[in-house]
C-alpha cells in the first residue's frame, strides 16, 4: 500500500510539473541547447505506463501484435534503412505515445486525478504565457518564420501550445460554469480574453468559435431563461462585446500574422485567396505543398519502403507536412499505419469517455487532420490522454464544509487546540464532506511567520476553488484572513465563526489589533459559535451582535471514554508520581492573568503557615511566561513542592486528574471563554478549586465545586485548606454533583448543538 501512495505521489507532481517541464524543453530549444527535459521525462514515463499495463491490464494479448511490429520495425530499421536510428525510435515512440497513455490512465486509479487537476494545468500553462507578455519579454513567432505574428512567450512550438489550450477550455469553462466563486470566474475570464488577444493560429480562433457554439447549445434553456430576466444587461452585455470585437481584431496578433502572411504571398484580393495555391499559403501554411512533396517521395519510394514507411528522418529532410494523420502514414507505411490505427481503435473502444472530455478530445482529433502537434507530440498528447481518468473520476465541486483554524494538536503540544481536532471528528463522523485548514503550534518566530502565509494563502486558494456550504473558522481575528475575501465573492456559502477568547476580548494591549479585524468579520458572519453563556452575554454587548445569530456550543464537550474516573493508585502510579504525597494540580497555559503567579504566592503562605509536609503542587503547561513562573518558583523557595510538566496527551492527562485531590483553575482572564480543563477533572470525578469569574463560572458553582476569587491569593489559600479537612461524605456529595454537570457537556450532547448549526 505504501508503494502506491508513493507511486500515486510521483506521478501527481510529474503531471503537475508538465507546464515547467514544457517550458523547460522549450527555453533550451530557443538557446540551441540540445537537451528535450520533457522528451527524456515522457519517455520515461512512457515506459513506465507500458510496463504497469502489461503486469496489470487484464487483456494481455493485445500486446502481442505490437511487439511483433515492434520487432520487424526494428529488423527492418537495422537492414533497410540508413537513416538515423535514435530519430525513428523516438518517432515511433511518438505515434504510440498517446494511445499507450490512454490506456494507462483509463486503467490507473488515482481518484485525485480530476476536473480540478485539468483546470489547474489550464490556469498553470496559461501564466506561463502571460507573465512574460505583461513583463515585456519572451519570443514571437517571427524570429521562426517571418511571415508569422504569434506571442509565443519562452514556448517554442505555438500549435503545441494553442493545443492544449483548445483541449483544456471546454473544461476550463465547466469548471467555472459549476464554480461559486466571482473572484475565479472573473479570473479566468481574463485569462481567456488575453489567450483570444495573443493567439494567433487559426486552429484556437476556429476552436474557440466551436467551443462556444457547444456551449450555448448544451445551456441554450439556462442562457434564454437568462436573456428573459436580463434582458437589458444582455444586450448592453453584448453591444460591448461586438464594440470590442471590431475595435481589437484589427490589433490581434492573429490579424497581424494574416496580414504578414497576405503580405509574404503577395495577395491582394480576396479573389487571390481563394486560389488553391494561395488557399494552401495562406489558409494551411504550405501543408498542402509539402504533403504532395511527400507523397512523391513515397510514390517514388521501394515496395518495402511503402509498407514500413519513408522514416521520419527522410521525410524531415524534405519537409514535415505538420498534419498529423499523414506525418504518422508516410512515416510508418501501411503497416506500420494498420497497427496503430487497430491498436488505437481498440483502446477507444475500452476507454470510455464522457461529457466535455469527449467533446475535447473529438475536437483535438479533428484539429490532428489539418494541422500537426497532436497525436505525434508528447507536449500535447500527455494532458490528451488525462482527459481519459479525469471522465473517470466524478468530481462534485459542493463540499459541506471548510474548517479552518490556527490552532490544532501536534506531536509536540497534543493538547493545543485538541477542541478543534474534536469538532473535525465529530462533523467526520456524521458523512459530513470537510476539508481541514490548520497550523500546528511552533515556537520559532519566522517558522511561524511562514506557516501562516501558507495557511493563509492555502485557506484562500480553497475557497475559491471550491464551492463550500459552510466555512468553519476557529480563532477568528487570525483564521479569517483567507478565507474573507473569498467568502464575500461566493454564493451560496454561509460563514461560520467560532469565536474562544482573545480573538473577541482582549487581555492585553497587544490584543486590541485583533478586535479591529474581528469586529469586521463578525458583522459579515451568518453565525456565531460561542463556548458559553458567558461569552454570549459578552459579544452582543460588545459587537451588538443580534442573539439568534449567537450558537452556545462548549468547544466540542467532553470525550467521556478519555475522561474516566479510576483508581487513584493505578492513575499516581501511570501518571508516575509518589503515592505518599497529596497532589494539587494546574493544567493551563502559562500566559498572563491565566492565574499561575496567585497560585504560586497561595503556595509560598501554605509554606509559611507549614501546610505543605505531604503535599505537591503538579503544574502542567508552558507558554510564554514560563520565565516569571520560574522566577517566582525560585524567588519563594518552592521547587521542592512544584512538579513541572509540558502539556500532554489525553491519556496523560486523564492520569493526572485522577491523581489529584483538586485542579485549581484560577483564571482571571476576561477572554476565558469556557475552560475545559475543569469540565474535564469534574468528568474524572476529581474536585476543582476555580475561578468564580467569566467562562468557568458558566459552570462551576458551590455544589459542584469549591469557587473562589481568582484576584485573592488568600481565598485559593482558604479553599485549598477546606479540601484537606473535607469529610468523605462532603466530598462525595459535590463530586456526584460535578460529575452530573459534566455530563451535561458530553460530545454526544454538544453533538447535536454542532450539527443543527451546520443542518444539510
Amino acid at each position: 500500500m505504501e508503494k502506491l501512495k508513493i507511486r500515486d505521489k510521483i506521478i501527481m507532481v510529474i503531471i503537475c510539473l508538465l507546464p515547467f517541464i514544457d517550458l523547460i524543453t522549450s527555453i533550451c530549444t530557443w538557446h540551441k541547447i540540445d537537451f528535450s527535459l520533457g522528451l527524456i521525462l515522457k519517455g520515461i514515463f512512457f515506459i513506465y505506463a507500458l510496463g504497469y499495463l502489461l503486469k496489470n491490464y487484464s487483456s494481455k494479448k493485445i500486446f502481442l501484435p505490437l511487439v511483433l511490429y515492434g520487432l520487424i520495425y526494428l529488423t527492418y530499421l537495422f537492414r533497410y534503412q540508413q537513416n538515423n536510428l535514435l530519430a525513428e525510435l523516438i518517432n515511433i515512440i511518438k505515434i504510440f505515445y498517446l494511445p499507450v497513455l490512454i490506456l494507462f490512465f483509463s486503467t490507473y486509479e488515482n481518484k485525485n486525478l480530476t476536473k480540478k487537476t485539468l483546470f489547474t494545468l489550464f490556469i498553470t500553462y496559461a501564466l506561463l504565457y502571460l507573465i512574460p507578455f505583461f513583463l515585456g519579454i519572451g519570443h514571437n513567432a517571427n524570429e521562426i518564420a517571418e511571415n508569422r505574428e504569434l506571442y509565443l512567450s519562452y514556448f517554442y512550438i505555438g500549435n503545441e501550445l494553442a493545443n492544449v489550450f483548445i483541449m483544456l477550455l471546454p473544461i476550463a469553462v465547466t469548471y467555472l460554469l459549476e464554480c461559486h466563486n466571482y473572484i475565479l470566474k472573473i479570473f479566468i475570464g481574463f485569462i481567456i480574453v488575453m489567450l483570444l488577444i495573443l493567439m494567433g493560429t487559426k486552429a484556437f480562433y476556429l476552436s474557440f468559435i466551436i467551443i462556444l457554439s457547444y456551449f450555448i447549445m448544451k445551456r441554450h434553456k439556462q442562457i434564454g431563461t437568462f436573456i428573459k430576466k436580463n434582458y437589458l444587461k444582455t444586450l448592453v452585455t453584448v453591444l460591448v462585446f461586438l464594440i470590442a470585437i471590431v475595435v481589437y481584431i484589427p490589433h490581434l496578433d492573429f490579424t497581424k500574422s494574416l496580414k504578414n502572411t497576405l503580405d509574404y504571398y503577395e495577395v491582394d484580393s480576396l479573389k487571390e485567396v481563394l486560389t488553391w495555391e494561395n488557399v494552401d499559403n495562406v489558409l494551411l501554411n504550405s501543408r498542402l505543398t509539402y504533403l504532395k512533396n511527400i507523397n512523391t517521395a513515397y510514390h517514388q519510394g521501394t515496395s518495402l519502403e511503402k509498407l514500413m514507411g519513408l522514416g521520419k528522418s527522410k521525410i524531415a529532410n524534405i519537409k514535415e507536412i505538420e498534419m498529423d494523420i499523414f506525418d504518422i502514414f508516410y512515416s510508418i507505411g501501411i503497416i506500420g499505419t494498420l497497427f496503430y490505427l487497430t491498436f488505437f481503435i481498440y483502446v477507444l473502444k475500452k476507454s470510455p469517455i464522457k461529457k466535455e472530455y469527449r467533446f475535447s478530445f473529438i475536437l483535438l482529433i479533428i484539429i490532428s487532420c489539418f494541422t500537426g502537434h497532436v497525436l505525434i507530440s508528447p507536449f500535447t498528447s500527455t494532458i490528451l490522454a488525462l482527459l481519459f481518468i479525469a471522465s473517470k473520476n466524478k468530481q462534485n465541486l459542493t463540499k459541506d464544509i471548510l474548517l479552518v483554524s490556527n490552532m490544532y494538536p501536534s506531536q509536540k503540544y497534543p493538547h493545543y487546540g485538541i477542541f478543534v481536532q474534536n469538532t473535525y471528528e465529530q462533523l467526520k463522523n456524521a458523512n459530513y464532506r470537510i476539508d481541514l485548514v490548520t497550523i500546528p503550534k511552533t515556537d520559532n518566530v519566522l517558522i511561524r511567520l511562514g506557516k501562516y502565509i501558507k495557511f493563509g494563502l492555502v485557506s484562500f486558494f480553497k475557497v475559491i476553488f471550491n464551492n463550500y456550504n459552510y466555512i468553519y473558522v476557529h480563532f477568528i481575528s487570525h483564521s479569517t484572513i483567507g478565507v474573507f475575501l473569498p467568502y464575500l465573492t461566493s454564493k451560496n456559502t454561509q460563514l461560520v465563526l467560532n469565536v474562544h477568547g482573545n480573538d473577541v476580548i482582549p487581555d492585553t494591549q497587544e490584543d486590541e489589533k485583533n478586535i479591529k479585524r474581528s469586529k469586521i468579520f463578525l458583522k459579515k458572519a451568518d453565525k456565531v459559535v460561542v463556548p458559553s453563556a458567558y461569552f454570549a452575554t459578552e459579544l452582543v454587548k460588545r459587537y451588538q451582535l443580534e442573539k439568534n445569530k449567537i450558537t452556545i456550543y462548549p468547544s466540542s464537550g467532553i470525550d467521556f471514554t478519555k475522561f474516566y474516573k479510576m483508581p487513584k493508585t493505578k492513575a499516581l502510579k501511570q501518571a508516575k508520581l509518589n503515592s505518599k504525597y497529596k497532589y494539587f494540580g494546574y493544567v493551563s497555559r502559562i500566559e498572563k492573568n491565566k492565574g499561575y503567579d496567585v497560585l504560586i504566592e497561595a503556595i509560598n503562605e501554605l509554606k509559611k503557615q507549614k501546610k505543605l509536609s505531604n503535599i505537591k503542587f503538579l503544574i502542567v503547561g508552558s507558554g510564554r511566561e514560563e520565565d516569571q513562573l520560574n522566577n517566582l518558583i525560585t524567588k519563594y523557595k518552592l521547587n521542592k513542592y512544584i512538579i513541572r510538566q509540558p502539556l500532554v496527551n489525553q491519556e496523560e492527562l486523564n492520569y493526572i486528574y485522577n491523581s489529584l485531590e483538586a485542579l485549581i483553575y484560577p483564571t482571571r482572564r476576561a477572554s476565558e471563554s469556557l475552560g475545559l480543563t475543569g469540565l474535564e477533572a469534574m468528568a474524572c470525578e476529581t474536585l476543582v478549586i476555580g475561578s468564580n469569574k467569566y467562562g468557568p463560572s458558566s459552570y462551576l458553582n458551590n455544589t459542584n465545586s469549591l469557587t473562589f476569587n481568582p484576584e485573592s491569593k488568600d481565598e485559593l489559600v482558604l479553599k485549598i485548606l477546606e479540601v484537606l479537612k473535607m469529610k468523605s461524605q462532603d466530598k462525595k456529595a459535590i463530586l456526584a454533583q460535578a460529575y452530573a454537570k459534566s455530563q451535561e457537556y458530553s460530545q454526544e450532547n454538544t453533538q447535536k448543538i454542532l450539527l443543527k448549526i451546520f443542518e444539510k
